[in-house]
């Protein structure tokens, strides 16, 4: 016998909100019941879109009788107070990733999740990929041996779109800055090798953003519990691109390599197998075809490339699995990227603070 559909609300009506809830419309497992913005007329453009009522405000979802889950897609400074929010009013949540900017957000909000009837999914699309989940898997299941190393790398020139100077993702008060707001490969390797005992980080290579000036690079050393040691790298300064996650043990070796669409693994430095990031070639091949291409955040309004669609294809089953009480791989460590992140970035601000002291002593 089949479940009835989950109702859901997608809080959000920008790029993410949009995808997510023309996605829902057409999946068997979920039933868009309404569409919430504090923009109430784009709240009722995407509603009309979907089928759904419009709402205006978050409060209004709590104490929806018809909404099972909040997908909310909002900035990401909002996401933790309203995930917050929602839990305590019972309501089950999917939040966009990062779970919250701040160390601090984040507990608070793995903590209400904890006192709540409600479930706390987080969106970390990349571990839903197919051949992700298979590197997860294997990893974890002792076949590549005992694990040493790991490596993350999302490393390309971001081009920012003219007249968006005040767009939110470049306004760091409201992203958290690049590396929460990019923390896909960070978070799969916490995912997979647990959560760090050590972190080092540096940044610099200042560039505009906006209306501001950032750091383009950081560089994250992550060492953990059983001494593995991982490096992640992030820049949006590169005009060399690099996208890929690699997990090596003492038996064999893995490596995805987004910009190609491929899992490889090596034994004593030969290809040994080798498999899609999705089961789909044709998803690959867009994901590769898009790898290519100049690399600019999502727009409102803009359509998502097919191998993103696919991956909101895998997001959404996982989902439903979480809402069934099933075996989630968005359920596992909620908040474990979040403060490696978190960390990283005060040693940032830390080394930056120390650097101008310095500078001011020697005048």
């Amino acid at each position: 016998m089949s479940l009835p559909p989950v109702r859901v609300a997608v809080l959000g009506s920008g790029f993410f909100g949009t995808t997510l809830a023309v996605a829902c419309t057409s999946h068997d497992a979920f039933d868009v019941v309404a569409i919430c913005d504090l923009d109430l007329a784009s709240a009722r453009e995407l509603a009309a879109r979907v089928g759904a009522r419009a709402l205006g405000h978050t409060d209004e979802l709590a104490v929806a009788d018809d909404v099972d889950l909040v997908m909310i897609a909002t900035p990401n400074h909002t996401h933790a107070a309203a995930a917050i929010s929602l839990l305590k009013a019972g309501k089950s949540v999917f939040v966009e990733k990062p779970l919250a900017i701040t160390g601090l957000d984040a507990v608070a909000v793995v903590d209400a999740a904890g006192k709540s009837r409600g479930k706390l999914i987080v969106g970390h699309v990349e571990r839903t990929m197919p051949g992700i989940k298979r590197m997860f898997h294997a990893a974890r299941s002792g076949s590549l041996g005992t694990l040493l190393e790991g490596y993350g790398s999302r490393s390309r020139l971001v081009h920012v779109p003219d007249g968006t100077e005040s767009w939110w993702k470049l306004d760091r008060s409201r992203s958290g800055g690049e590396l929460l707001h990019e923390i896909h490969e960070l978070d799969l390797l916490t995912w997979i090798f647990g959560e760090p005992v050590d972190i080092r980080a540096t940044v610099g290579a200042p560039q505009r953003a906006g209306a501001n000036v950032e750091d383009s690079v950081h560089k994250t050393t992550l060492k953990f519990a059983s001494g593995a040691v991982a490096h992640h790298e992030l820049s949006t300064s590169a005009h060399v691109p690099d996208w890929r996650l690699r997990v090596s043990g003492t038996a064999a070796a893995l490596e995805a390599n987004l910009r190609t669409g491929v899992v490889s693994q090596f034994t004593d430095g030969q290809l040994t197998d080798h498999w899609g990031i999705f089961d789909s070639e044709v998803a690959n091949a867009s994901l590769k075809e898009s790898a290519e291409q100049p690399q600019a955040y999502g727009l409102p309004g803009a359509a998502s490339p097919l191998w993103m669609q696919a991956a909101v294809e895998c997001e959404l089953a996982e989902i439903a699995a979480a809402m069934r009480g099933e075996d989630s791989v968005l359920i596992d460590s909620p908040a474990t990227a979040v403060m490696a992140a978190t960390e990283a970035i005060s040693q940032a601000e830390a080394a930056r603070s120390g650097a101008a002291a310095t500078s001011l002593a020697g005048v």
